[in-house]
């Protein structure tokens, strides 16, 4: 009876363990990013065009420049919106 008593206990810390270890991984997004590619009235890429997006609230501006096939990203925003994107 002993025997199943520790056997039981020892899954019952593997589990908790294995739960608790999950969790760590649980924390949520903390930023967000926005992508997108620059093209003119054509439908041709912008390549180094000036990318500037600006988060509403408060104002912050975030900026960057397109590649040359005129994509971009735009990475470390504060997470919501809304934003508006100039370029």
């Amino acid at each position: 009876m002993k025997l199943n008593f520790t056997r039981l206990l020892s899954f019952a810390v593997i589990a908790l363990f294995f739960l608790m270890n999950n969790s760590l991984f649980a924390q949520g997004v903390t930023t967000a990013a926005i992508h997108g590619k620059v093209i003119d009235e054509n439908g041709n890429a912008l390549p180094s065009a000036t990318i500037m997006a600006v988060h509403i609230p408060t104002g912050t501006k975030y900026g960057t420049t397109a590649r040359v096939d005129g994509h971009y990203n735009i990475l470390g925003l504060r997470v919501g919106g809304p934003y508006t994107i100039n370029f």
